[in-house]
């Protein structure tokens, strides 16, 4: 997939195989031009070898009923433009994604031509009148490839986490942080610097700060660092990186060392313990003491004050030596909690 922002060197606003977003005020359209129809057709013409012939009308017909419908519902006395924009292109992009996510070619197809005429056909004349012309363009294009992305980066990340991590409530909070954290990452782009870098910090923040705000402070609780690692160096070997960025920028090597950096350093800011892979502590006292190779889940002292686990899973906690999953009460799981937990625990156990 192109780079729409243009190569290195290039003119800016530029769509795929260089056709360029023409620097112009949107136009007043009566609602009755059909601008969407012709760009959908011209859309599909690289992709069109992948379809019957007789089905290429169909899905021509299928794709301009996305973008005009989408237009419905957007509250245009209530919101300024440019949001009005993203909006739409978020809603544009949910029904292409869900309605051909069959097509093997769907991630080829380039849709920005098609965008920037559903915004001229479909929003009232009032809404995009006196807009100059280049504000126009840059706003479309970054709402094109926002929500392009985020469409794109939905599934693969659903996938992945089931790969790492266990549980379907754990399933669930680990995709929202991650997702979150992407988005504000996207949004934190110009930022002086490697963009490639900048990207990774602001993707990983963002996440682990979800993970720690769902948590009361401590993420490990959801996802372990060792985890996170594992999660994020498997969304970016998969393509999670936009492409627009790795377009101008290139891939990262494989097992980017970068990753690790910035997912443990995340978790010390959080004020994670985790006694994992990365880092080994033997603690007594307000963290507690655990046994590396399992065991009991039972008691455990934290600050003096006993507390024994309920039955039932904790989910991902514990401190000490030793911190898994385990479970308070019968002591299941991988990594166990040994003698105790310190800190305490997620769901249903306190130590």
């Amino acid at each position: 997939r192109a780079h729409r922002r243009g190569r290195a060197g290039g003119p800016p606003h530029m769509g795929r195989g260089g056709r360029r977003l023409k620097a112009s005020a949107p136009p007043a359209s009566d609602g009755e031009q059909d601008l969407v129809g012709p760009a959908v057709e011209e859309a599909l013409l690289p992709v069109a070898r992948w379809e019957e012939e007789q089905e290429i009308h169909k899905l021509q017909k299928r794709i301009r009923s996305y973008f005009v419908k989408a237009a419905k519902g957007l509250e245009w006395d209530a919101k300024p433009w440019m949001e009005l924009v993203e909006e739409y292109a978020e809603k544009v992009y949910s029904s292409v994604f869900q309605g051909l996510n069959d097509r093997p070619w769907i991630m080829h197809a380039d849709f920005l031509m098609v965008l920037d005429a559903g915004v001229k056909e479909t929003f009232p004349p009032e809404v995009l009148q006196g807009i100059p012309g280049h504000l126009f363009e840059k706003a479309v294009l970054n709402a094109n490839d926002r929500a392009f992305e985020e469409q794109r980066y939905s599934p693969m990340l659903w996938e992945t986490i089931g790969q790492v991590v266990q549980g379907p409530k754990i399933k669930k909070k680990a995709y929202d942080a991650w997702e979150a954290g992407r988005k504000d990452a996207a949004g934190a782009a110009g930022v002086p610097g490697n963009p490639m870098e900048n990207f990774l910090q602001a993707w990983v923040g963002g996440t682990i700060g979800r993970l720690a705000a769902d948590s009361g402070g401590m993420p490990d609780c959801i996802v372990t660092p060792d985890e996170a690692v594992e999660l994020f160096h498997r969304l970016i070997d998969a393509g999670a990186l936009p492409i627009p960025l790795t377009s101008a920028h290139g891939a990262p090597p494989r097992g980017w060392r970068a990753v690790d950096e910035a997912v443990y350093g995340a978790y010390e800011q959080a004020g994670s313990q985790w006694t994992g892979k990365r880092k080994r502590r033997n603690k007594a006292g307000s963290r507690g003491v655990g046994k590396e190779d399992g065991g009991d889940g039972g008691l455990g002292k934290t600050g003096g004050s006993d507390g024994a686990g309920a039955q039932g899973a904790c989910g991902k906690s514990a401190f000490g030596e030793g911190c898994g999953k385990g479970a308070f009460g019968d002591g299941t799981g991988r990594g166990a909690l040994g003698g105790g937990c310190g800190k305490g625990a997620c769901s249903n156990g306190v130590g």
